[in-house]
């Protein structure tokens, strides 16, 4: 070969760019005769296309683990703007018309995901024990009030709210004149 398909530096970092865009969802065989009718190169050139592409994506990656979290927010961010914008056709032949209609449910599903990524929705659910350094007796007696149903919880309160007028120890109230 005497140089009459090589590319310059910046063609090259194009076609690497378009080569592993069609690694998410293209098969390898397709990638090649992609490359093939495209730029007119043989099997080797593709798969050394591929292997730079590869290369890419391995670089890409390693600084996503680097950047942890704020990636994960960040791509949460992009889908829920997309979810702002998303365009609705209304509408039948000249009447028809585009409208950006934005997906709501979508939008609050993405920012409950984003703030739990973030640690700060609450959870679902109180797991493990409580130990605030009392007796095992007082520390049993809470983790049962927390897993309480609703109207379990309520007929506490009202029996504590009635025992606040009487007798503590005993729950009894006292009879006023």
């Amino acid at each position: 070969m005497s140089g009459e398909n090589k590319v310059d530096c910046k063609t090259k970092q194009e076609r690497v760019h378009e080569v592993s865009l069609m690694l998410r969802r293209k098969s390898i065989p397709y990638i090649l005769e992609y490359i093939n009718k495209e730029w007119g190169l043989g099997k080797s050139e593709g798969y050394n296309y591929i292997k730079d592409a590869k290369a890419e994506w391995e670089k890409y990656f390693s600084q996503v683990k680097k950047c942890g979290m704020s990636y994960y927010v960040t791509q949460l961010r992009e889908l829920k703007d997309q979810a702002f914008g998303r365009a609705t056709i209304i509408g039948k032949g000249e009447n028809k018309m585009v409208v950006e209609v934005p997906d709501l449910n979508l939008v609050f599903e993405i920012t409950k995901e984003e703030a739990k990524l973030m640690g700060i929705y609450p959870a679902n659910k109180i797991e493990g024990d409580l130990n605030l350094n009392h007796s095992g007796e007082i520390d049993s007696k809470l983790t049962h009030v927390l897993k309480m149903e609703d109207g379990e919880l309520n007929e506490l309160i009202n029996k504590l709210s009635k025992t606040g007028t009487g007798d503590s120890t005993t729950g009894t109230e006292e009879k006023k004149d």
